[in-house]
Parts: structure tokens; sequence; C-alpha cells
């Protein structure tokens, strides 16, 4: 497997789904399912980046960008957006989570950035 993704979803259905998907695109996938779980692996592991879903609350999601960007600074952070109007700022990138060619493209640059 190539570079190590951790990926944290809010639905389980919507983390296998995102793993087979990235693991696809030739990744190694964690993940985790909510912002315990994956506060908790981010803490014990290294990885080349971190995608966060969409089908949690805003609030919710900021949250854990946020906390990953204070605790594993050198991780780059994906945001997958519900709505392209989503403010997420403390991410290295936002993306809409509709496509996922769209997404896993901007997994695939920000991982050979």
């Amino acid at each position: 497997m190539g570079l190590s993704i951790l990926q944290i979803a809010y639905y389980s259905s919507l983390l296998e789904t995102r793993r087979l998907m990235l693991e696809g695109d030739g990744y190694a996938v964690t993940s985790a399912l909510g912002n315990d779980q994956g506060m908790a692996l981010a803490s014990a592991g290294r990885f080349d980046a971190i995608v966060v879903g969409c089908s949690a609350s805003l609030p919710i999601r900021t949250s854990m960008v946020r906390w990953l960007k204070q605790h594993v600074p050198d991780t780059p952070v994906v945001a997958l957006l519900a709505r392209d109007s989503e403010p997420f700022p403390d991410a290295d990138v936002a993306t809409s989570a509709g496509n996922p060619l769209t997404w896993l493209a901007a997994v695939r640059k920000i991982c050979t950035s």
C-alpha cells in the first residue's frame, strides 16, 4: 500500500464507502467513526493526510479540524463539504464530498505537496 490516510466519518456506511475508494486509489487507510475515535487515532499514529467527512453538523466537524490542526499540525487535513458554501478556514483543503473524483483528487494533491 501507499501513503497512509486517517479518515474520520460520522456514519459507518460512509466510513466503509470512503475506505474502499481510498484503498482503491492506493492508500493505506485507518478509519475512525466520530471525533473521539478520530482524536485517539490521530494522537497514536502517523498519517500522511487526514480526511474529515461531511455528515456531522458543521460545529462538530469544525471542532475536529481545529483539534487536528492544533495537535497534529504537520499532517494536512482535507475537509469534505456537505455544501460548497461551508467555511473551513482551518483545513488545508476543503472540497465537495458530492463527487468522489473531486475529493480523491484533493487527497492526491495534498499528499504530493
